[in-house]
């Protein structure tokens, strides 16, 4: 999505605008900024904070910095449909990652978490509360006068609903939740699943 050059998502305008004014690599501001939501996040679940939230972060970060500085850095798109195709697909792909993963046994990404944290604490659905955090993200990289475009706007309406739709798909074929069941009755904690309880 950030090779599409169409904009790209709000947390990541967020942290190439930190990288293009205070310095650092995109993927050392993934972890800096994550960093900061683990403990945000303990503060709106009121619970000792995930630590297990570095390690994605960590991960993510260098993938970041590995595809953007070495693998993709030949990749060129001046074509305006190879950019849209580009982005497109990065944007179905992030929601279905998002999905998968959040059923998985592994530690949230913060910013995802946060999207639970809030889940949790207001009983509102996932595509709301993901789009609230993307909002976030998104005033928070205007203010900082990152790279925002018209696929900024298009992730920042649509990652949250895209995410929902492809949780509602994975329930249907019967997948088994992780930490958290999230649906129209909203947040319920699966102590039995929950490793922040035990």
């Amino acid at each position: 999505m950030i090779k599409s050059n169409t904009g790209i998502a709000p947390w990541d305008a967020l942290n190439v605008a930190l990288s293009e004014l205070i310095g650092l690599t995109i993927g050392s501001w993934v972890f800096i900024v994550g960093g900061i939501l683990i403990f945000i996040n303990s503060l709106i679940k009121m619970r000792f904070p995930n630590l297990a939230g570095f390690i994605p972060i960590v991960i993510i970060g260098s993938f970041v910095d590995l595809l953007n500085l070495k693998v993709l850095s030949f990749l060129k798109t001046d074509a305006v449909i190879l950019q849209w195709s580009l982005f497109l697909i990065g944007l179905c792909i992030l929601a279905m990652g998002i999905a998968i993963y959040l059923r998985a046994s592994f530690p949230s990404i913060p910013n995802d978490e946060l999207m639970l944290a809030i889940t949790e604490r207001t009983g509102w659905g996932i595509n709301i509360t993901k789009t609230i955090g993307e909002a976030l993200a998104f005033v928070l990289a205007i203010i900082l006068q990152g790279p925002i475009g018209i696929g900024t706007i298009i992730v920042l309406l649509c990652l949250g609903i895209l995410v929902g739709l492809f949780d509602k798909l994975l329930h249907k074929m019967g997948k088994p939740r992780s930490i958290y069941s999230v649906g129209q009755e909203g947040a319920h904690i699966h102590a039995g699943h929950d490793k922040t309880i035990h």
